[in-house]
């Protein structure tokens, strides 16, 4: 399962979505409802909260980086700690993200499904969901299901997102044989990475062998 950015980019972006997007709403409804005194108690609460589950996740990316398989079991519990002490932060997700992970390295793609269709149910923010659709529809095409891979993808995603919608939905539909639509997703793929700065050179061998004609057999010669 091919992904365009490791974990710990794809955090940094959300959290940064987050920022700049859901900040001003949160603090406008806790102003209104609990007043001076109880919103700043709430904010020193909400840091507190924040610093400690930073510093669980921070461990978990340094783990993953290693590519350390002995590491896989620490991983899971610092990952499953973040889903469970930190249910209302944003690194739940984060949390529900690399238990999906571990669980595709090592093979358990129902695990990894499970995991992500939940994470894809109760995702507010947007980003978080996109990364997860984009995930779960992996895992269903390793799974062999492709029209499931295909409809759990939505039509059209924020452009930040678009390279891993797209090179999913074209994975998919090249495990459907339908190899001119599956160029097509790829192309978008990569356009919209290259829009982001990225370059994607799994991205291109896929192109590069959907533009590859087929070689005659010996009854066409």
């Amino acid at each position: 399962m091919s992904e365009l950015r490791t974990d710990e980019e794809q955090a940094e972006m959300i959290k940064k979505w987050w920022s700049e997007n859901g900040t001003g709403v949160v603090s406008t409804i806790a102003v209104a409802v609990a007043g001076v005194t109880g919103w700043n108690f709430w904010q020193d609460s909400k840091q507190q909260s924040g610093e400690a589950a930073s510093a669980v996740y921070t461990q978990l990316v340094q783990l993953a980086a290693q590519e350390n398989t002995d590491a896989s079991a620490e991983m899971q519990g610092l990952a499953e700690q973040l889903k469970s002490e930190f249910a209302s932060t944003a690194y739940a997700d984060f949390g529900s993200l690399f238990i999906a992970r571990i669980a595709a390295e090592n093979g358990d793609y129902e695990a990894a499904a499970a995991e992500l269709e939940a994470l894809v149910a109760e995702a507010d923010a947007e980003p978080v969901k996109l990364t997860a659709q984009a995930r779960l529809a992996a895992v269903l095409t390793q799974l062999g299901k492709a029209d499931e891979a295909l409809a759990a993808l939505p039509e059209t995603a924020d452009a930040a997102f678009a390279p891993q919608i797209e090179e999913a939905r074209g994975d998919a539909l090249f495990r459907k044989g339908e190899l001119a639509d599956a160029r097509d997703a790829y192309v978008r793929a990569l356009e919209a990475a290259q829009a982001l700065g990225q370059n994607n050179s799994v991205l291109q061998r896929k192109i590069d062998s959907l533009n590859t004609p087929a070689t005659p057999s010996s009854e066409d010669a």
